[in-house]
């Protein structure tokens, strides 16, 4: 296992020298073009060969900036994912994808509950507030705080009819606010064409390796309303996604399957060249029996599972796990010339219900208290966010020598998550009258924040820029709690807290050629601070938690070689987190708390290159060493100084190919292609008690797709973790004792076969 796991570790860094390897001909290639020029005479005929066969990379245009610019042009690490590499993978979740974004890795204990970690900024599965900021289009979504499961709610967007995926790497406090400590994942939506009608309809069946099997189907349809001034876009979809979890206690198969379904609608109004509004419409629903009891128990010192590979023993009646997204959105851009404006207006919902089994957790005590042989009990947990944002900009052209831009930002939340414990028949779920075990209201929540921002970048010379930004936000936040029960006591109280932190970006870059730049960015971001939960006043413990910050420092090279054939990107980057955000305890009650500090440092490349037409490869690599840069605090979770940050792999690597070839005839085509993926060893959540962590080790990934083009029609064949590998993406202890066997784990979706439809109209 050692000498496998010493291997693995020489491929990630055997795989990031090698992307390395055509930088070192980029100073000979800038500092020598006389000699190239010569010699490219007599090599003509190999050149002319080779041009036969080769082809450049397409352009492609992010909004990352809040500007449609060049990806080559953008002084940060952006990384994409398009439509066709999406659809031609069956992407249907973070899940599919996360690992060909260097940076990015995935804190999981299932579908619809993820955690996302960019460039290693995490505390664990159990940090309550999200460090990495999504969007959809220009719309921030998601809770901003800790009252509404901020950072395991993530939007898992079903990617049919998206544009694009565009990862941003490094905090983008100043542009896009808080809660993008490490980053920011940003959905761009397919806006409606004006100026023809289109239509696309797809179905795909998939099978699990031991489980069940699945289906889904989506359609979408493109109509021109007005020529090239009204048109309207709608997508819709339905998934049910198949499982491989039995629980032995009801003998109920696929107890991790899950029904997604969705919509999405879009009217684009343009009156004339100057003016656009877009107005959209976005739906999703996840709904299951049992993935709130996702995952299975295993001995947290061997890893070892206790009833089985696919199995869990929990109590009849829970499981439970429902989640609903909205999504309602007005965009208007208008161009004066001196300046163009932006409005995006936005207000969303988020209605998420589970009902997890607790038995391991309170039966030891409560039975033998109440006499019960079999009690069973869980956690009723609805959660409700109402969100309303609103953003104006006025921008500059980017063609001036002072290129700036000026916005102001407004957010109001509201929320509330109500936690009841509740008692039954663990065979057959049948209701237990017991006492009031406990009830928590947590909420309503508001929290409100103002914020104003500008940046100024200066094009000192037609190679030379420089970018200074800043950010000021005013939080405001209200936070009301009620309890009852035998378990929680009876609490009645309100908490008020105030932010205003200030966030700044420093961005020089300078461009060699049109196709090469290099940059720095020194950049900040911020998590809000606000009132503890489950802290009545008077008991001494602090009322309310201030906010994390963060710097990140980051030298980067874009570069496009081999006349545009070939792309490769490669950062360093140090990143130093203050006043992180950690659960203390203090007079018998747990809180957040500041003043954990830790630091990332690594390095990321990414390449893609096309050798020939119709084939394009593509590998990524990255090292991130994320550890804690002091002793925790006393009472909160137990760290050391060293101790590496959880569920942060020190390597991870992605290797990927695509190739399309003619069948013979005009009407036909094929095409194959594969992803393999690499997740090094990682270290599990932090004890709250003196005690050794958990060791994960690393865990490889390998996909395949094969099919034909006819006409307008596209049949794919494809695999999903071929070689059926289990690496575990998340897990936890599920007795009072923090320790003590079992925990709960869960694990990569094992071999899963599909095939896949699609007809364009």
């Amino acid at each position: 296992m050692g000498r496998t796991l010493f291997a693995r570790r020489h491929l990630c860094a055997a795989v990031g020298l090698g992307l390395m390897s055509p930088l070192c001909l980029f100073a000979q290639t800038q500092n020598d073009t006389s000699q190239v020029a010569a010699s490219a005479s007599a090599d003509a005929s190999t050149r002319h060969a080779t041009a036969a066969r080769a082809t450049q990379l397409g352009t492609i245009i992010v909004t990352a900036n809040k500007r449609s610019e060049r990806l080559q042009d953008v002084p940060m690490a952006v990384s994409v994912l398009d439509n066709a590499r999406l659809e031609r993978q069956n992407a249907v979740s973070f899940t599919d994808y996360a690992t060909q974004v260097p940076g990015l890795n995935l804190i999981s204990s299932g579908e619809g509950w993820t955690q996302l970690v960019l460039r290693g900024v995490t505390s664990g599965s159990r940090q309550p507030n999200a460090t990495v900021g999504t969007y959809i289009d220009d719309t921030p979504y998601g809770s901003n705080t800790i009252y509404a499961a901020g950072s395991m709610l993530t939007p898992d967007i079903d990617p049919s009819d998206l544009q694009r995926i565009e990862v941003l790497r490094g905090p983008q406090g100043t542009l896009y606010g808080s809660n993008t400590l490490g980053g920011l994942v940003k959905f761009v939506t397919t806006p409606p064409d004006t100026t023809q009608a289109s239509a696309r309809i797809g179905f795909n069946t998939s099978s699990i390796e031991g489980g069940g099997s699945g289906y889904g189907a989506h359609a979408t349809v493109n109509l021109p309303l007005v020529t090239n001034k009204l048109g309207l876009r709608v997508s819709v979809y339905d998934r049910d996604d198949p499982g491989y979890i039995r629980n032995i206690t009801t003998g109920q198969a696929e107890i991790d399957k899950a029904k997604v379904s969705g919509a999405r609608a879009q009217l684009l109004w343009t009156p004339n060249e100057n003016v656009s509004v877009r107005f959209s419409a976005l739906a999703q629903n996840l709904n299951s029996d049992g993935l709130a009891n996702q995952g299975i128990e295993v001995d947290p010192a061997t890893l070892r599972p206790i009833y089985g590979w696919r199995e869990q023993a929990r109590a009849a009646g829970t499981g439970l796990f429902k989640i609903k997204y909205r999504l309602y959105d007005l965009s208007v851009n208008a161009d004066f010339g001196w300046a163009k404006l932006i409005s995006t207006t936005s207000f969303s919902t988020l209605g998420f219900k589970e009902n997890t089994d607790i038995t391991s957790l309170y039966g030891p005590v409560l039975n033998p208290l109440f006499g019960l042989t079999n009690g069973g009990y869980s956690e009723l947990q609805p959660i409700a966010l109402n969100k309303i944002t609103q953003e104006l900009r006025l921008q500059s052209p980017a063609d001036q020598t002072w290129e700036w831009r000026a916005g102001v930002f407004f957010t109001h939340e509201h929320s509330s998550d109500k936690q009841d414990i509740l008692s039954f028949d663990a065979s057959t779920g049948a209701p237990i009258a017991l006492p009031p075990l406990g009830s928590v209201v947590l909420g309503p929540a508001l929290f409100r924040e103002w914020a104003g921002y500008g940046d100024l970048t200066w094009h000192a010379t037609s190679k030379l820029s420089i970018l200074v930004g800043a950010r000021y936000s005013n939080d405001n936040t209200s936070y009301t709690q009620t309890t009852q029960g035998l378990l929680t006591g009876a609490t009645d109280f309100t908490t008020r807290g105030h932010d205003h932190p200030i966030t700044y970006l420093f961005n020089p870059s300078y461009k060699f050629s049109d196709d090469v730049m290099a940059y720095v960015r020194v950049a900040s971001g911020f998590r809000p601070g606000g009132p503890n939960v489950g802290v009545p006043p008077g008991l001494g413990a602090p009322l309310t938690f201030g906010p994390d910050k963060l710097v990140n420092y980051e030298l980067g090279l874009k570069s496009l070689l081999l006349d545009k054939g070939m792309s490769i990107e490669a950062d360093v980057f140090y990143i130093n987190w203050s006043k992180v955000q950690l659960t203390t305890t203090a007079a018998g009650f747990s809180f957040l708390g500041n003043g954990g500090r830790a630091t990332s440092k690594g390095a990321e490349i990414s390449w893609r290159y096309t050798p020939l037409n119709g084939l394009t490869v593509w590998a990524n690599s990255t090292y991130t060493h994320a550890r804690l840069a002091a002793d925790t605090p006393t009472g909160s979770i137990y760290g050391l100084k060293g101790d590496r940050l959880p569920y942060v792999p020190m390597w991870s690597a992605n290797l990927g190919a695509d190739y399309n070839f003619p069948l013979g005839g005009s009407d036909w085509s094929g095409f194959v292609g594969g992803n393999f993926s690499y997740v090094g060893a990682r270290e599990s959540d932090f004890n709250p008690v003196p005690a050794p962590r958990s060791h994960l080790p690393g865990y490889n990934n390998l996909d395949l797709h094969v099919g034909v083009n006819y006409a307008n029609w596209t049949v794919e064949v494809y695999a999903k973790n071929l070689a059926n590998r289990r690496g575990i993406s998340s897990m936890w202890p599920e007795t009072i004792d923090p320790v003590a066997s079992p925990f709960q784990a869960s694990y990569q979706t094992p071999r899963t076969i599909g095939m896949s439809a699609s007809v364009d109209f």
